[in-house]
């Protein structure tokens, strides 16, 4: 049987705990330096602006330039940031993440850069082809490529996204298997089926994509 003063002491305790679980919630998540990073690309335009005529580089841009080259610096702990950024509510920032992605791992933003390793973002990039806007999806496909080989078990995925009935995703997709090689043999007869597509474009891209696996 609890005496009186064993139930105030329940109680007090009661008390306690509830209040720190509160405090906790109310609380936001810590976030990492890459983190930070990775928020502040939602500021970004994306695609990329058109460059002045003038040759001057838009103060836009040179921020991007900063907050890539940060993220380049922080390798996986970059990338695992990016990766969550893929999953955020806010698709002006998935949209930034994708673009970041293939910028940092395709090299063709700045070629003095080292390509970056994007392989530990493969699974948020996997996700990111059921995303519900075109350019994530695209630029995610597109991303994916740049990984190559390592990038098989995005075949699948890739192989849905050539179905798609939007003509940018179907690109995409065959982007990315182009990228994949001979890794992605199993998509050859959804390439091969491409090559009788409506869109001039989607049979180019095919056709790249089939001589890049069989090569």
């Amino acid at each position: 049987m609890r005496t009186a003063s064993n139930m105030v002491m329940y109680s007090l305790v009661i008390m306690s705990v509830s209040s720190v679980a509160c405090l906790s919630c109310a609380i936001p998540p810590i976030q990492s330096r890459a983190d930070k990073l990775v928020q502040q690309l939602r500021e970004l335009p994306a695609p990329f602006p058109l460059e002045p005529s003038d040759g001057s580089v838009l103060p836009t841009e040179r921020r991007r330039r900063e907050l890539y080259d940060q993220l380049r610096q922080l390798g996986k702990e970059g990338v695992e940031a990016l990766s969550r950024g893929l999953y955020d509510k806010d698709v002006q920032l998935r949209k930034n993440v994708a673009l970041a992605f293939g910028a940092l791992a395709g090299g063709w933003f700045d070629s003095s850069w080292p390509k970056l390793d994007i392989r530990a973002g493969l699974p948020a990039l996997i996700t990111a082809l059921q995303d519900s806007d075109g350019s994530v999806r695209a630029w995610s496909a597109q991303a994916i490529g740049d990984i190559g080989p390592d990038a098989a078990q995005a075949v699948p995925a890739l192989v849905r996204l050539l179905a798609s009935a939007k003509e940018g995703d179907r690109n995409s997709a065959c982007i990315g298997l182009k990228g994949i090689g001979p890794s992605a043999k199993e998509a050859l007869p959804a390439l091969q089926k491409s090559l009788a597509d409506p869109s001039a474009d989607v049979r180019g891209f095919a056709e790249m994509a089939i001589r890049g696996i069989e090569q």
